[in-house]
């Protein structure tokens, strides 16, 4: 989503509040290559090609000369640079779409072909460039486009900010027909996009926030993907930002609205608790996280009493300490199976964890959403900015295991728990603006041969992985390394090795633990996890591997959650989901995150009743019993008394 600064594939770096802002005015990042074509203000299309797009001539001399290659771009080089990437780009994502009648297909949307969500990407950035280039009707008409013909339904209502910002400009000079039209366009959302669409307009308050913000973005590479939020930043939220008291004005008068309507019913979500059952059997599971705080659920951590924590391989299976799981760090003193990112980090940022996944659940209104407001709009400073971005991801790996782990075990006694500590799961404190080195991803390969040893040594039969990345997300984080690749090229070449690699250790994961399911949380980009290649939910070689999405309180899908029809078949409750965190607290947190270990949660039940269930009667018996999800979305969401009682009868 967006520049993808906003880490928005997994909880754990999913707390850079400040970009959850822009992403709703941005589509999600986009991979470089070359552009061979044009769009005119109009909308027309200039085929008489153009060079690759990477950073221009200018902007790699000013790098070679020690001068920031920004330094040398006007907003126009920016834009003609998105623009020409955007077509090039619908050539290769929606070969049925006719470039040379985009402008067409503006007008008559119906007239056009489904797109896939990289098309609806580039269909966006053409509405950048068009509001950004002062031509309110088309950056509208693009955003239409997108909206009506975007194959993933939960593009409904993609760039709010676009959109709004496009509207409120059309509708004339007077504040009072602007705040109308704005009114109008946000009391027509449903209630949970309307909630979600007001994050911008009460984040964004004053100008010095979007020069941090746009001092981080210019220290990564020239690029479509950099331009682009270069563009966002400076014009689009700094345009709404001229116009943000009638923002604010028209989401009072809409809110005012919402609350006068009848209440939406909360979807029944189904729960069973196997505390009473005295047949139930122990079923050893496993949290693969970042960490887990082991002291809150002492009761019920599996111990292997053929190992001590001394430092050797006590029991010869090749594991050290391994006594209630594994933990891999490149730092050597933080080998626990809970990351501690300090005292200081955890008192002054942990009361913020809350109203983060608030706002990423679209809660903008709520007392712990306006907290973290607050703390951003004090922001002013590009260091100021990376230093928050920091700490806040800190916190997101320091909590997020626990939660999981607290979710995985609810209701049912009969668990025991193992922790896969993996500090580069969260990627945003071992990989920093950078990308992982090859002995960093032999490292990543030996962490997962020690799972696989562990695994099938001590029979764990259900892993949950709360965890993955997208070969977008790994481009943005390339892009800063900007003393080691020079253009889009390198950088996606690169993007795409690692991605190899990585999707290669958890096809070896699944396959070497055949008898284990892998319970594996889709993602949090509003992305399809196949045309996005997120792995690991993206593996398609596996039988034993279960791809999990998220539902709201309604019982929709989630504003974030990634989909695909063939791979992500099996929703769960993912908004608001209440669970420990390594403090003690209980806290509700949002993201496919927690709707992932509740159909682990859930198979382990099933196991615990029928232990002779395999992972793929597992997969077939939940989705079989599932309850099906109201269109425009597909899947089933996960129905505990009915899978649970399937699972009885195979007894």
């Amino acid at each position: 989503m967006n520049s993808n600064r906003f880490r928005a594939l997994f909880m754990i770096s999913t707390l850079s509040v400040s970009t959850l802002a822009a992403m709703r005015c941005q589509p999600s990042g986009t991979a470089g290559g070359a552009g061979t074509g044009q769009v005119t203000s109009g909308g027309a299309v200039d085929d008489s090609g153009v060079a690759p797009v990477a950073a221009p001539d200018a902007a790699l001399a000013a790098a070679d000369a020690g001068a920031s290659p920004w330094a040398s771009l006007s907003m126009d080089d920016l834009r003609r640079m998105v623009r020409e990437h955007a077509v090039s780009e619908l050539r290769t994502h929606a070969p049925a779409l006719d470039v040379a009648q985009l402008a067409a297909y503006t007008t008559n949307p119906a007239s056009a072909p489904e797109l896939s969500g990289k098309a609806v990407d580039e269909v966006i950035h053409l509405a950048i460039v068009e509001l950004t280039a002062g031509n309110p009707r088309a950056a509208a008409d693009w955003v239409s486009l997108a909206r009506a013909r975007a194959r993933n339904r939960n593009s409904a209502f993609v760039a709010n900010v676009i959109f709004s910002e496009s509207k409120r400009l059309l509708a004339g000079p007077e504040n009072a027909a602007q705040e109308r039209a704005l009114t109008e366009l946000f009391a027509a959302m449903p209630l949970v996009r309307f909630q979600g669409a007001t994050v911008a307009y009460q984040l964004y308050q004053r100008r010095e926030q979007l020069d941090a913000r746009l001092g981080t973005i210019r220290r990564a590479m020239v690029s479509p993907e950099t331009a682009a939020a270069v563009l966002t930043t400076d014009g689009v939220l700094g345009s709404m930002l001229r116009g943000r008291d009638r923002y604010m004005a028209a989401i009072a008068a809409a809110r005012a609205q919402f609350e006068s309507r009848p209440a939406r019913a909360a979807y029944a979500f189904s729960t069973v608790d196997l505390a009473r059952d005295r047949r139930a059997q122990p079923v050893h599971v496993a949290v693969w996280d970042t960490g887990t705080n082991p002291e809150l659920f002492r009761a019920q951590m599996f111990v292997n009493a053929r190992e001590q924590a001394n430092g050797r391989d006590d029991d010869n299976n090749g594991l050290v300490d391994d006594v209630s799981g594994v933990a891999s760090d490149p730092d050597p003193n933080s080998t626990a199976l809970l990351y501690n990112p300090g005292a200081e980090t955890i008192t002054r940022y942990g009361g913020y964890l809350r109203g983060v996944m608030d706002l990423r659940a679209g809660m903008a209104s709520t007392p712990a959403a306006q907290q973290v407001l607050a703390l951003v709009r004090s922001i002013e400073t590009p260091a100021a900015q990376e230093e928050l971005d920091t700490r806040l991801d800190a916190i997101g790996e320091w909590a997020h295991g626990t939660h999981v782990a607290g979710i995985m075990v609810a209701g049912l006694p009969q668990a025991r728990l193992s922790v896969f500590r993996s500090a580069w799961a969260g990627e945003s404190r071992v990989y920093h603006h950078r990308g992982p080195t090859d002995a960093e991803l032999d490292a990543e390969d030996r962490n997962g041969t020690d799972i696989i040893r562990y695994i099938n040594a001590h029979g764990v039969k259900v892993v949950n992985a709360s965890l993955g990345f997208s070969v977008e997300y790994l481009e943005d984080e390339l892009r800063h390394e900007t003393d080691r690749y020079r253009t889009a090229a390198e950088v996606r070449a690169r993007a795409l090795a690692v991605q190899a690699r990585r999707k290669a250790l958890w096809s070896r994961v699944f396959r070497e633990c055949p008898q284990t399911l892998f319970v594996i949380a889709a993602g949090n980009s509003n992305q399809d996890v196949v045309e996005y290649d997120v792995v690991a939910a993206s593996v398609t070689d596996a039988n034993n591997l279960l791809v999990v999405g998220a539902v709201d309180r309604f019982g929709d899908w989630a504003l974030f959650t990634n989909s695909n029809p063939e791979r992500v078949r099996v929703f769960d409750h993912g908004v608001e989901v209440d669970s420990v965190i390594p403090s003690g607290e209980r806290v509700p947190l949002s993201g496919t995150s927690m709707a992932s270990p509740n159909v682990a949660n859930l198979a382990a039940k099933m196991l615990a009743v029928n232990a002779r269930l395999t992972p793929q009667q597992l997969i077939s018996f939940i989705y079989d019993t599932g309850a099906p999800i109201a269109a425009p979305f597909n899947g089933r969401i996960a129905h505990e008394e009915r899978a649970i009682a399937r699972a009885r009868r195979g007894r």
